[in-house]
């Protein structure tokens, strides 16, 4: 990520979650000069939600969203039971949303 950073533009790749294999492309657009008080990393675009975790990398995430899409499934009570405990929250899950603005607060807390 240093080298990057020194480059001051282009692309890199992030794993996460070496069980899960999760494969992150984080592309440095611009950089800028921090204002006191503001965020040195702010995320401008995105597609798609962060996977969630350990939830057995692609086949099993895959599994997860084919149970929440069908309250027939055999395994809907139970993946959506998790799903609410793992984001906190009753609300559909849905995996093609993301809130930027969501990123943009944790990655303040970061720095």
């Amino acid at each position: 990520m240093d080298q990057l950073l020194a480059l001051g533009h282009g692309e890199a790749f992030y794993e996460y979650d070496f069980g899960d294999s999760w494969l992150h492309r984080l592309e440095l657009v611009s950089r800028r000069s921090v204002e006191e008080g503001a965020s040195p990393a702010r995320l401008i675009d995105g597609a798609r939600r962060g996977p969630l975790e350990d939830s057995g990398g692609l086949p099993g995430y895959e599994e997860i969203m084919d149970a929440l899409d069908d309250p027939g499934h055999p395994d809907h009570t139970e993946h959506s039971t998790w799903v609410a405990d793992m984001t906190g929250s009753d609300e559909p899950f849905d995996p093609a949303f993301l809130d930027i603005a969501d990123v943009n607060r944790t990655l303040a807390k970061l720095f």
